[in-house]
């Protein structure tokens, strides 16, 4: 059934494989979200509702208005994850094909966002549902509860690409990948303290969500981790260190001030997924951290097969300790993995028991099958420069408009990942983010 109306989706971020083409329309958009998989800054709720007003959203999404009136005497806000928030009501879909979305009162969107980052093949791609019916089909069950052969296949797979002489650890997502990654590099220095870029993305927990987001009047020259949300402990923000993302030096001056109680560095390699380190500062990190024999942890999860088939550090030179990856991995299902030096992730040896490490739904037969499948489509020959030359003309198509309609924005990006910040000027870390006109 054809839809009545046609809209672009609300966070246009990552590329697929599915639009062939896409339509890019800025006056069409869903209110904005700041940036993609992590936690949604609420629009400003009186700038939202024109927003909305002036696009007929109200009129158009009746069923979706009703739904969230619904939703919202059980789930918080309606929602079942910050992110999928905004005012005055998030779309509720109904079903998906391709590149498309159908919300519950028929109207279609062109989806940039593709859940947020693991659906790099689009909804439904034939390949990867049939590699999940297959798996559960020949398995008879969703999954074992014991070891089974998809595990070490998969694993043998991700290895031979990130790192052949290493070893990993399936979880099912990818924050749960970088706790782990982080519990590990503690197990193995014996030290507390976690340093970790500003602006910098990984999981929903306590030692992660600092500095992660911090606003105009929190961000200071001191780099003074903030916590960013209630119930964080004092702790946990005593034992972190924050670090400025493309300032090598202050970078080096603030591990070498405090490397004695440092377990490791976590950052995304890719700021923010579209912000790109300067040539040499991935290289320089590493050379810092290698000089004291800190873990370098890179968080992958986001620009894990996104800027080159592999990562980010492929795509840069640049070898980390430990590896987290998730999202696309499990093509479309939960699905994470922590990978790296064999002396670091044997500690997860059970006969060894220095470092517990548990899960019980990681490695599940139809999260491996579906995982393997998505490697397999970007892995023919010409998929992934496809993907990459895509993402290339939808970017610059919104470049276009941006200039044509004299709107003050730039339109960074990495690889299959992009945004659109209406600010003027060079963006090299989080803090130059923070100059955008949140009004647009």
């Amino acid at each position: 059934m054809e839809s009545k109306n046609r809209r672009a989706f609300a966070a246009p971020c990552t590329a697929g494989t599915a639009p062939r083409n896409a339509r890019v329309d800025l006056k069409a958009r869903s209110p904005r979200k700041n940036y993609i998989g992590r936690p949604a800054l609420a629009t400003p709720s009186g700038m939202a509702k024109a927003v909305t007003k002036s696009l007929g959203f109200e009129a158009r999404t009746k069923a979706s208005r009703a739904y969230a009136e619904r939703a919202r005497k059980s789930l918080p806000g309606g929602v079942t994850a910050n992110v999928k928030y905004f005012d005055p009501y998030p779309i509720a879909m109904k079903r998906a094909r391709g590149a498309r979305l159908w919300d519950l009162d028929g109207n279609e969107y062109s989806d940039y966002c593709l859940s947020f980052g693991p659906l790099i093949l689009g909804h439904g791609h034939p390949r990867v549902m049939k590699a999940i019916h297959e798996a559960m089909s020949s398995a008879g069950t969703t999954m074992f509860g014991t070891p089974h052969e998809l595990e070490a296949a998969y694993a043998e797979r991700l290895l031979r690409i990130f790192r052949p002489d290493g070893k990993l650890r399936f979880t099912v997502s990818g924050t749960e990948a970088t706790m782990h990654a982080v519990r590990a590099a503690r197990a193995y220095r014996r030290r507390p303290m976690v340093a970790k870029f500003e602006g910098h993305y990984h999981g929903g927990v306590d030692e992660f969500l600092v500095s992660h987001a911090p606003t105009k009047a929190e961000a200071d020259r001191d780099l003074r981790p903030v916590a960013g949300s209630r119930g964080t402990p004092a702790h946990v923000l005593e034992n972190t260190l924050v670090l400025p993302f493309n300032d090598l030096a202050e970078t080096e001056a603030r591990i070498r001030r405090h490397a004695d109680r440092l377990a490791c560095v976590i950052m995304e390699p890719v700021e923010r997924s579209y912000i790109a380190p300067d040539p040499e500062f991935l290289k320089g990190v590493r050379e810092i951290t290698a000089r004291d024999d800190i873990p370098l942890i890179f968080d992958e999860v986001m620009s894990g097969f996104r800027v080159v088939f592999g990562g980010a550090q492929h795509a840069y030179g640049v070898t980390p300790d430990l590896t987290c990856l998730g999202k696309i991995i499990g093509g479309g299902l939960p699905c994470g993995a922590f990978l790296g030096r064999s002396d670091i992730l044997d500690l997860a040896d059970p006969r060894s028991n220095d470092f517990f490490h548990s899960s019980t739904f990681a490695g599940y037969p139809p999260a491996m099958a579906a995982g393997m499948a998505t490697l397999d489509e970007l892995e023919a020959p010409g998929t992934f420069d496809g993907l990459l030359a895509k993402s290339r003309n939808l970017a610059a198509g919104f470049e276009r408009i941006v200039e044509q309609q004299h709107v003050r924005a730039r339109v960074p990006q990495v690889g299959t990942v992009f945004s659109i910040l209406f600010m003027d000027g060079g963006i090299r870390n989080y803090r130059d983010t923070l100059r955008e006109d949140a009004k647009k």
